[in-house]
Formats: structure tokens, sequence, C-alpha cells
């Protein structure tokens, strides 16, 4: 008998229960993320909410004549996982106009031939958009207007790098976006060459919007409604992964009636999702006009924000780019670059203004900063609106997080400042090796330093540029291993499995303002769960790592089943 005729037919009982549930879960083992870390055997779910939580024995009472009932049969059962920092809604918009096939591509001939190939396939787009482009594929690893001319001459070529943090255009994309919008072309910093001129190659792509340089009309209505069916499919994506919630961290204010849309359609109704409104370091420039629309956007979230989707809560900012392309914000020089630390995007006062704007309206400020010297300057705004004694309010975070100064870490527990990590990041690549140094990037992704000095950390993806499968991070988390699959950076810095997915649950939650509805599995909480078909308790161990293929793709199948609110969302077939 297989796994799903058990869940229709299920263990034997008499089904008189005195309080009978929707559903029942037994003979799990559930690893509930509440406070005293407990694991137990059974739960009950009525009205989308647990009722029961504790041992098989007392879930008798709950089984009515029409409650349904699972057995789990041994299986790990997890809250469902909540992505703290991803891009989920927004690139699975984009999915219909924007390529992905880049990524991991390592020959410059495939590369060309997969961006004409999307070119062929999309002939009504007003421009070609592929994302994962790596530099290194242009032998001397310069990338021209002039190179990608010679891919694509005829319409605007735009090509995004496998971190999101660097962009590339061919010369018809670069006049198209200076034309229609000169004020954003400059803020997205173009690399100027020695004839005075833009060599295609933007430093600051990361908040990139297309509907800066291109409007809905050139795009087309029935293009729209393809974005609208691929947010459906990352969301799907995301179930069959056991992700139930995001904080998708890259609103952008021409995105937001999309958002609704796609809720009053039914996007939400089997999954969950907080919206950040992402200010860059321009809009303080017109701080009445930002002061303005962040109040506006604090107004739609206590109109619109429901169970389900949640607005006008957070802010994103961005302090500094990646270590990999030198835009990390450092506080010692680059390792192959002497003369170089990054720079930040913004100013301390201008950073601390923006604090203090936002704290004041009880938002929650979300800082991307990987460098250092990025992490110490969020760490000073934060603690400009701190109150003299004890921690912050608003518990604001620091995204990313990547390589904080050892002495900023225990400023980071004492104000109640959060980490959104992603572990995927700390497999890095030779380029960031290079950029830090062996030392320094054995330093990086510190999860056991910042956990020991009362940080809270929340896990996520940053999807598309990691995998949005929890599994790798759980397994990066506890092994840290590196892209050259070996473990020979701060290997003390591990944490267990389990720990891992507490990072992944509840605290991430946490994090994200959410930990009274969802994250754990305790009585009163949304019921939010996956059950896990492969052990995930089991990554960490040398028979799973000699018995398992790694690459991304190769442990997606892992849950068998998501449920949210009770709900069944995905079953694997």
């Amino acid at each position: 008998m297989g796994f799903f005729d058990w869940l229709s037919s299920g263990p034997e009982f008499a089904r008189t229960g005195s309080n009978p549930a929707d559903l029942v879960l037994v003979n799990g083992r559930v690893l509930t993320s509440d406070p005293g870390g407990r694991r137990v055997e059974a739960f009950a779910v009525r009205g989308g909410r647990f009722v029961y939580v504790g041992a098989e024995g007392g879930v008798g009472d709950y089984v009515g004549p029409d409650t349904e009932v699972i057995d789990a049969k041994d299986r790990v059962v997890t809250p469902g996982f909540i992505d703290s920092h991803c891009h989920l809604l927004w690139i699975g918009a984009l999915g219909p106009v924007l390529s992905q096939d880049l990524y991991f591509c390592k020959d410059f001939d495939k590369a060309t031939g997969i961006i004409r190939a999307h070119a062929d396939r999309n002939p009504d787009l007003p421009f070609v958009f592929c994302m994962g482009w790596e530099q290194d594929l242009v032998p001397g690893g310069v990338v021209r207007k002039e190179d990608l001319d010679a891919v694509i001459p005829d319409r605007p070529l735009i090509l995004w790098s496998e971190c999101a943090h660097r962009g590339w255009v061919n010369s018809a994309a670069l006049e198209h976006m200076r034309e229609r919008n000169p004020k954003v072309f400059e803020q997205l910093y173009p690399v100027i060459g020695e004839d005075g001129e833009p060599t295609g190659e933007f430093l600051t792509f990361w908040f990139i919007d297309m509907w800066d340089f291109f409007t809905w009309d050139e795009i087309g209505e029935e293009m729209r409604e393809k974005m609208l069916a691929g947010m459906a499919d990352a969301v799907k994506m995301s179930l069959s992964l056991g992700v139930t919630a995001v904080d998708d961290v890259m609103v952008h204010r021409p995105f937001i009636p999309t958002i609704l849309e796609f809720r009053r359609r039914g996007g939400f109704d089997d999954f969950r999702a907080r919206g950040t409104f992402y200010v860059n370091h321009h809009m303080v420039k017109e701080e009445e006009w930002l002061r303005s629309f962040l109040a506006e956007w604090k107004d739609l979230g206590e109109r619109e924000s429901d169970a389900r989707l949640v607005l006008g809560e957070s802010i994103k900012m961005g302090t500094d780019g990646v270590a990999a392309n030198h835009t990390a914000y450092l506080l010692e020089p680059y390792s192959d670059m002497p003369d170089s630390r990054g720079e930040s995007s913004w100013t301390q006062e201008d950073f601390n203004r923006v604090v203090e704007i936002a704290d004041g309206l009880g938002l929650q400020v979300c800082t991307h900063a990987c460098g250092d010297a990025a992490i110490r300057m969020a760490v000073n705004g934060y603690e400009s609106v701190a109150p003299a004694e004890g921690g912050l309010a608003m518990p604001h975070r620091v995204d990313h997080c990547s390589m904080p100064a050892r002495e900023d870490i225990p400023r980071m527990g004492r104000l109640g400042i959060c980490a959104a990590m992603q572990p995927t990041h700390f497999v890095s690549g030779p380029t960031d090796e290079k950029s830090l140094g062996p030392e320094r990037i054995a330093t990086t992704q510190p999860f056991r330093s910042l956990a020991d000095a009362g940080v809270l950390i929340g896990f996520g993806s940053d999807y598309c540029a990691g995998p949005l499968n929890p599994v790798y991070g759980l397994l990066v988390a506890a092994t840290r291993i590196n892209y050259r699959m070996k473990v020979e950076w701060g290997p003390d810095e591990k944490i267990d499995i389990e720990t891992a997915i507490r990072h992944w649950t509840i605290d991430s939650a946490k994090t994200m303002l959410m930990d009274a509805e969802i994250g754990s599995i305790e009585v009163g909480k949304q019921a939010d769960f996956a059950v896990f078909g492969t052990d995930p308790l089991k990554l960490d161990s040398w028979w799973f790592l000699l018995t398992h293929k790694l690459e991304v793709g190769a442990m997606d199948d892992f849950v068998d089943l998501t449920y949210v609110g009770g709900k069944q969302a995905f079953r694997k077939e």
C-alpha cells in the first residue's frame, strides 16, 4: 500500500470523538518549532487552526465521522517553511518576459543561443530580457554593448547577472533607457568608458524596474495575463517545496496593483505573502514625497492586508552590493583590489533619516547589507532610533548580514536587530573567494556566533539569486560546504538541522512580524505544515551526502504534502 493510500484510509479510530476536528494527523515525527522545541506525534485542525498538538493518545477525541485522518507513517512533519527574503512574486511575474535559462550556462556560444531563442519565442515583446548572465562567459571578462549588439542588434537586450546586482545592455537598450528615463538610467550607475560614453554595464542593477522604461501598452494585455499566470506558477512551485509564506522584499510601486489583482483572482487562497516596499537611496532627496508615500503605504496595508497578504508593514533599503563585483562595502580593502573597499549607496545621515521616518510610522526596515561596513551603517542607523536603555521597539532587520564585524554582533543582539540570512549564499564561488581572500571569506555567514549573541535569525532563499528550495539552505547551514564541496570555511559556525528548520519557520515568522499566526505548530495558530517523504533531519549525514545528488533541482521532490490553513495546497503525484 502506498503512502497516499494511507492518507485516504488512515489508522483505525472509533470516529465517535466528542470534539471532532476537520483534520487529524497521527504517527508523525512532528517538529513543532514551539518555544520548547517539542516533538509530538499528532495534531488536530479545525477551522484552519491547530486545536490539539501532542501525543497520539490524546487525539482520538478529535476524530469524528467526517474527520480527515492522515497517517504520517513516521515521516517528518514541520511547520510550513517561511522564506524571510526572496523575490518570488516579482520574479514570478517577470517569468513570461524574463528567461532564466542562462543560470549555470558556462559557454558563450550556448548563452548567445539561449538569448536568441528567447527573442524568437517572444517577437512581440519590446525587449529581450534574460537573467543569470556571467560576465566570465566573454573572453577577458569584459562585456561591452558592442559584444551584445552582435547577439541582438535590432531590439533592446537586457542581461541581468546571476546575483541580480549587475546588468549589461546592448546599444539599442542603452539608448532607449537613456531617452525614456534619464533619471533612473543614471541611478543604475552606468559604467563610463574612456571615450566618455556608457559601456553598456550597470553596477546597481538590483532595483531595475522594467516599468521605468516600458509601458503596459507596449508590453500588452496578453503579456500581463501571462505575468499573472507566472505568479501563480511561482506560488505552486513554492508550495511543492513546503514553503507556505514569503517576504517579497522588492515591491516597486507600479507592481502593487498587480499584486492586488493576483489576490482578487485567488492567487493567495492557499498561500501567504508579505510585500516589502523598496526605497532606493535617491528617494531621500525628495523627503516630503517619500514621507507622504510611506504614510500612504502604511494606510494601504491597513486597508488591504488580511490573513494571506500583508502590505504596508515594511520597507527595504540597500547599503551596498555584493563582494563578487566589488560593490559590497567593506571596512578593509578587497584582497584583489587593494585600492577599493567598495562604497555605500547611502550616506549615514540619509540612511538614519529614512530609518527615523519609517520607525516613526511604525514600519519595519529591512536593509540589504553584505559587507561589514554596510552592516555597521545599518546597525548605526537602527541604534539612532533606539531608546537610551533597552532594545528597539521595532525589530528592524539586516538582510543577508553576510560578514558582520565581530564587534557589531553583540550590538545587534543588545538592540534586538534581526538577521534575515540566506545560507546558500555561503557556497560562494571563485570570484567571491578571490575578492575577499581565504581568511575573510571563512568568516562569512556566522550563524552560530550571531545566535549566541542573541540575534534572531530568519532564513530565506533570495530567490532567484538562490534556489527557493529550503533543503539546500538546510544542508549548507549544517555542513558549511562551499563551492568546492569542502568544509574548510568556519566549520565552528555550523548549526544542526533542527535549529536551521527553526530559523526557517518560527524565527522567520518573527523577523516578518507574523509569529502570532504562523511559524510553529501550536494550538491557536494557522495550520500551515509540510509532510516530508525524504527525512530532512538526515541531510548532513555522510550516508545522505554519499547517496544523493546535490545539484540544484535534484532534491526538489522531498515534500509529499503541504497544507495552508488546514487545507491541502500541494500533494505529490
